[in-house]
């Protein structure tokens, strides 16, 4: 008996088709399995970056402060941040090869703050050489923080880090005086990362201990909702008025600009609403866009917050914060005044011209579609009551009033919307301020290079003596070219860095000509923001053309004549310095009433009503000059001319409710 066997022979094709599949789901798998890792890998690091600041600013049981130095936990947060700026950049790429460098580099960057991390643990942080190992890790972060720059903060930073970087070098080979002292290019690359002052110097410790928490702050409050209830306050506000949609996009977008740092994004998030406003009311594009811009850019110097340009310069000058941000109030309420009376003029010309196409025939429709404001909104008040509170408790207590703030608008979010939505939000949000937090962060170690570099060549003493040299011949050229080099070096910087340069480079130079420090410092603080509306930069007007769709040029140009006054107030701080409420009672007192009587008299003498009433206006007009200027060099006629001043504005007033004019 026999028996037969059958063998079925496949062609060998099919097994390759069969391993083929099989090797290409292998192959999906993995890379879902890498992608849900590098998630969770980024979601973490970001969620570091955030809350480390605060949780060493509340620092539970003084364990943190008692076992680690500062140096450790600007390591571990410059690596987070590099980390997660790297890591989302690759995530984001198509290229195999350059996804993968970027990867690669972001796990440099943790290792470098694992080696430093322990390196300041020990003894040997307090001896700075140049060894092998050392200048490893130094290039490492060098290298990786150039890249992360680039990549968060764009071309401009990078190329800052990197000039600033080789003149510092290269400045011991510069003509007298402005040469420094030779150094071996092994012991300058080593001192910049170990040495305190240069990528984890000062300028980290403060934007990594302070300014961050302030970031998240805003984040949480836009989440609960209180943004959003404040541009419907701002709106309330103005209603009365004439010019509604443009006196509520000063005053909205102000306060936005004044907690986001940053005038560019705050034009880019606000603006897509007051931008159309404004235009449904007649206002021309290139006039809407350019007074969002400067009203986002006049929220970077409006206290308290200032752009969070208010905590470096307590750190910089010795001055409180309290006393900072009461002497730019005086300014910014000036600055204010002026666009409010602004807005009524371009309303009343638009009410008296032809509307232009597309535009309603009043502003009827933009107050129909004010925001509704209800009693439960009061809780948006939370924060600010437990920010303010907590702050005012003492000199030290600013981290603690941002975080007692983060805690009571999670609290009021809550509260409004319900912990399913508040989750919600957070979850939506949370990408957003890690990205924001993790740019700050790498921009404040790259700073610090500034001051680092500014430290060791003496440049900045070299900066102080030109300017000082040229104020004794001309005290208004110096300003003159100490304003110019402040819009230069501030182009297309967030105000943070924007004011650690000019602080650090052009204000000790006008303290040295006698100029007081507070008038100092904000003059070189107001003139580096005003970039952001000056050609050929000019990012905010940038961002409001892009919405508006007009022409940037004339976008910018708008935005320069409608705020005129920020060019011109910085020059009344060194000449009026009571504006900054700095000298006696009676002479703040004659300065602040001359400087509001003088731009009420402006727009007198500016609207023509009869020959009778522009007389008297240019008469308030020179006697306000006199009260705040005091040429004479007497209080006593300071404050006659303000006196003075003042009640031939009230008559002027009486003047023209007579004549039926207002």
């Amino acid at each position: 008996m026999s028996t037969s066997v059958s063998i079925i022979i496949r062609p060998p094709w099919l097994f390759m088709k069969s391993t083929a599949r099989s090797s290409s789901k292998m192959t999906r798998d993995r890379r879902n399995f890498a992608d849900r890792a590098g998630q969770v890998l980024i979601s973490l690091s970001g969620l570091a970056v955030v809350l480390l600041p605060c949780l060493w600013a509340i620092d539970p049981f003084d364990w943190l402060r008692s076992n680690l130095v500062v140096d450790q936990f600007l390591a571990v947060e410059l690596a987070l941040a590099l980390g997660f700026t790297l890591w989302v950049r690759a995530r984001n790429m198509s290229g195999g090869m350059s996804r993968a460098a970027l990867v690669l580099s972001g796990c440099a960057a943790l290792g470098v703050g694992l080696f430093l991390f322990r390196h300041f643990a020990g003894e040997a942080a307090l001896f700075i050489m140049p060894t092998p190992r050392l200048l490893t890790v130094s290039v490492l972060l060098i290298a990786v923080t150039l890249l992360a720059s680039f990549l968060a903060s764009g071309s401009m930073m990078g190329l800052l880090l990197f000039g600033v970087f080789g003149v510092g070098y290269l400045a011991q080979f510069f003509p007298a005086p402005f040469d420094a002292a030779p150094v071996d290019l092994k012991r300058y690359t080593v001192y910049l990362v170990f040495g305190g002052n240069g990528f984890l110097g000062r300028t980290l410790g403060v934007i990594a201990g302070t300014v961050t928490i302030y970031i998240l702050f805003g984040a949480v409050y836009e989440i609960s909702g209180g943004t959003a209830a404040i541009d419907a306050l701002a709106r309330r506000m103005s209603r009365r008025g004439k010019g509604m949609a443009i006196k509520a996009t000063i005053v909205s977008s102000g306060l936005f600009g004044m907690v986001s740092g940053s005038a560019s994004s705050n034009v880019l998030t606000s603006g897509a609403f007051t931008i159309q406003a404004m235009r449904r009311f007649g206002l021309p594009g290139t006039k809407a866009g350019g007074i969002e811009a400067v009203s986002s850019t006049m929220g970077q110097i409006t206290p308290p917050v200032m752009g969070a340009a208010a905590f470096l310069m307590a750190d910089l000058t010795g001055l409180s914060y309290g006393s900072i941000a009461l002497a730019a109030t005086v300014p910014a309420i000036l600055c204010y005044t002026v666009m409010f009376v602004q807005a009524s003029w371009m309303a009343a010309r638009i009410e008296g011209a032809p509307l232009p196409e597309g535009a309603e025939p009043s502003a009827t429709t933009v107050q129909d579609e004010m925001p509704e404001l209800a009693w439960r909104d009061l809780w948006h008040l939370l924060p600010v009551i437990a920010i303010v509170t907590v702050m005012f408790k003492g000199d030290r207590m600013t981290e603690l009033a941002g975080i007692a703030g983060i805690a009571a608008a999670l609290l009021s979010g809550w509260i409004l919307h319900g912990p399913a939505e508040l989750w919600r939000r957070i979850r939506s949000s949370a990408q957003g301020a890690y990205k924001t937090t993790a740019s700050l962060v790498i921009a404040g170690s790259a700073l610090g290079v500034v001051l680092g570099v500014l430290g060791m060549t003496g440049l900045d003493v070299s900066l102080t003596l030109g300017i000082r040299e040229i104020g004794e011949t001309s005290l208004l050229l110096s300003l003159i070219l100490t304003a110019l080099s402040a819009m230069v070096l501030g182009a297309g910087m967030a105000t943070t860095g924007v004011y650690i340069i000019v602080g650090t480079l052009l204000a000790p130079g006008l303290v040295a000509l006698g100029v007081p420090l507070m008038a100092a410092h904000l003059f070189v603080l107001y003139f580096g923001v005003v970039s952001m509306i000056t050609p050929p930069v000019a990012f905010a007007a940038l961002a409001a053309s892009g919405i508006s769709g007009e022409s940037f040029t004339k976008t910018a140009f708008a935005a320069m004549r409608f705020g005129w006054i920020i060019y011109v107030l910085p020059f009344l701080f060194v000449y009026a310095p009571g504006l900054l409420l700095v000298g006696d009672l009676w002479t703040v007192a004659a300065s602040l009433v001359g400087a509001f009587v003088a731009i009420l008299a402006v727009d007198a003498l500016l609207a023509g009503e009869s020959r009778l009433t522009t007389g008297l206006a240019a008469v308030s007009l020179a006697l306000a000059v006199c009260a705040v200027f005091d040429p004479l060099g007497a209080v006593s006629v300071a404050v006659a001319a303000a006196i003075l001043a003042l009640c031939g504005l009230l008559v002027l007033k009486g003047w023209a409710a007579r004549l039926g004019k207002v």
